[in-house]
């Protein structure tokens, strides 16, 4: 090989610009090897990124570290349908109704099991009691037309019980009780360790036609509040089923209620957002918009936040002093999506929105509601919060990669903060609509 003082000579160069080139030589090569380097670090950080459903960086700009990540198996032509996560465990369910048992703390599959028949419609699944290790565990399993109970050691069938009520809704759980909204107009309480009917109770006034119930009830594991689609509120004892209060609204209501100490906040299709007393039903005050409202209520400290069209996410106090129309904090019509979840992730008190469409977490600023930042999590279909942990999350999609992100320490929240925070200019864009069933 022809070396570069032989090829300066040949070419008689001048001396000093020959000792100008060696002495360059070396340097230019240095900066290419630092360079390869440079690239073949980021192409591995790459490559383990997308080994996952949030990343190790996506996961340090949502205030988390992966705790681990699970791969469920899933039927050729078939994919995961639904999670239920708790710190008992989480039940995987694919399109062909078999479901899988993952341990929260560990992501180890326990076993997979036939949970409901394939032409099962499932709305809701259940791990009853604390102990894994418990052979007298249970898993309720609620369907169309069905109940079924699951050995939680095992995943093997212990029961079935035929619906009197056809469900119209996804369930709630208290003290071992199933309770939904049923497509007859009923608040209906099953037995969730038996599959007996122990309850049902008819929404809408007698003087009327009962119509469905088509969101999912609120409770605060004393109450449980539901609405119909005729408009009419109720509340009833979470033990007993004994009725508490009934408001007939000039409207539907398509959205689930939410509760917060002692509130219950009701969005109609009347185009007013109610606030009214757990105990007795009073309205403790509306504020009038100019569309029917269809959005679940989000709780954000003292704020209530509801996505009404035309004017986007409006936040109002929890408790206004005297002001029988509202309080308005703020209003944002830039997120996308819908509210998640509370967070300290960006440095401040903030809501995280999630967007499925755009596979986008948006932080709103909950003193202001300024867009704060955002996070892309390209590969994740589904999102939910504090399931398992406060703070943490859950991240899963069809193809049956399910992840845990445990939330860090908070100095390294700090640290990692302003990873997440971005140009809010860049990030205004319209707001989506959000599911009217929560």
């Amino acid at each position: 090989m022809t070396s570069l003082s032989t090829l300066f000579s040949t070419f008689l160069l001048p001396t000093s610009v020959a000792s100008v080139l060696l002495a360059a030589a070396p340097a230019v090569a240095i900066d290419d090897a630092q360079d390869a380097a440079a690239n073949r670090v980021a192409s591995d950080v790459a490559k383990v990124e997308e080994t996952y459903l949030v990343g190790p960086k996506a996961a340090a700009d949502l205030g988390c570290i992966v705790a681990w990540q699970a791969n469920i198996p899933v039927p050729t032509n078939h994919g995961l349908l639904m999670v239920a996560s708790s710190p008992d465990g989480l039940l995987a369910l694919n399109t062909r109704n078999e479901v899988s048992l993952i341990r929260a703390n560990t992501g180890d599959r326990a076993w997979t099991a036939s949970a409901a028949q394939a032409i099962d419609r499932v709305f809701g699944m259940k791990i009853l009691g604390s102990d894994l290790s418990v052979a007298r565990g249970r898993i309720a399993v609620s369907t169309d037309t069905v109940m079924y109970l699951l050995d939680l050691e095992n995943g093997a069938s212990l029961k079935r019980s035929t619906m009197r009520h056809m469900p119209s809704t996804r369930p709630v759980f208290v003290d071992g009780m199933v309770i939904f909204g049923s497509r007859n107009g009923q608040c209906v309480w099953v037995n969730a360790k038996t599959g007996f009917l122990f309850k049902s109770a008819t929404i809408d006034s007698p003087r009327v036609e009962p119509s469905t119930i088509p969101a999912r009830p609120a409770t605060d594991g004393d109450v449980v509040v539901i609405g119909s689609a005729r408009g009419t509120i109720a509340a009833f004892d979470a033990a007993s089923g004994s009725a508490l209060w009934r408001r007939e609204l000039l409207g539907g209501v398509v959205a689930s209620p939410v509760i917060a100490d002692g509130v219950v906040f009701v969005a109609s299709e009347d185009q007013y957002f109610y606030a009214f007393d757990l105990g007795t039903g009073e309205t403790l005050w509306k504020y009038f918009t100019q569309t029917p409202l269809t959005s679940t209520p989000f709780l954000a400290g003292s704020l209530v936040v509801e996505n009404i069209p035309g004017e986007g996410f409006v936040a109002f106090s929890q408790k206004p002093e005297g002001q029988l129309g509202g309080e308005v904090r703020w209003k944002n019509n830039s997120a996308l999506g819908a509210p998640l979840t509370m967070t300290t992730a960006v440095g401040r008190d903030a809501i995280a929105f999630w967007c499925p469409t755009s596979r986008q977490v948006t932080y709103i600023d909950l003193a202001k509601g300024d867009v704060l930042g955002t996070v892309q999590l390209p590969q994740v279909e589904h999102l939910e919060a504090n399931s398992i942990e406060a703070g943490g999350f859950v991240a899963w999609s069809s193809d049956g990669r399910i992840e845990r992100l445990s939330p860090m320490p908070k100095a390294a929240t700090a640290a990692a903060a302003p990873a997440a925070e971005t140009n809010p200019e860049a990030s205004a864009e319209p707001a989506a609509s959000t599911d009217a069933n929560g």
